[in-house]
């Protein structure tokens, strides 16, 4: 009885969660959503500037990144764009996270290769969970 609970201790506890890097300067948001997304059971960083977003995602290669596009240092789209363009790194997940809804905008991130785009004030956190757990599933 003690084995087979040790087992499955030991089972639940190799399970690799989905690593996420959610790309936020606003603090408020950034604790909001980057906490929906650890209490959800992700393994998540909250990164608020550019460059820091860049080194996270070559050294961590994550299973999804959450990148806002008017961040400091260097803007998502740099981030995106310079991402792409690496082989090591070109095939990360990186959904738009943005408050910029002109649909130029949109068209800019996804012709750099943004997997998708979502419109902050379109979500609540259970919302944005339910909405990163999709897109991981389609994975």
């Amino acid at each position: 009885m003690c084995i087979v609970l040790l087992y499955n201790i030991l089972k639940y506890m190799s399970v690799k969660k989905p690593k996420i890097i959610l790309v936020e300067d606003e603090p408020e948001l950034a604790d909001m959503f980057g906490t929906a997304l650890k209490t959800a059971g992700f393994e998540v960083e909250v990164v608020g500037d550019g460059l820091m977003a860049l080194k996270k995602i070559r050294n961590e290669k994550p299973d999804l990144v959450l990148l806002d596009l008017v961040i400091p240092e260097m803007d998502g789209y740099a981030v995106l764009e310079k991402t792409k363009q690496y082989k090591s790194t070109k095939n990360v997940c990186i959904y738009i996270w943005s408050n910029l809804t002109q649909q130029n905008e949109i068209d800019r991130a996804k012709k750099l290769g943004a997997d998708g785009y979502m419109i902050k004030s379109n979500y609540t956190p259970a919302k944005f969970i339910e909405k990163v757990k999709s897109i991981l599933n389609q994975k």
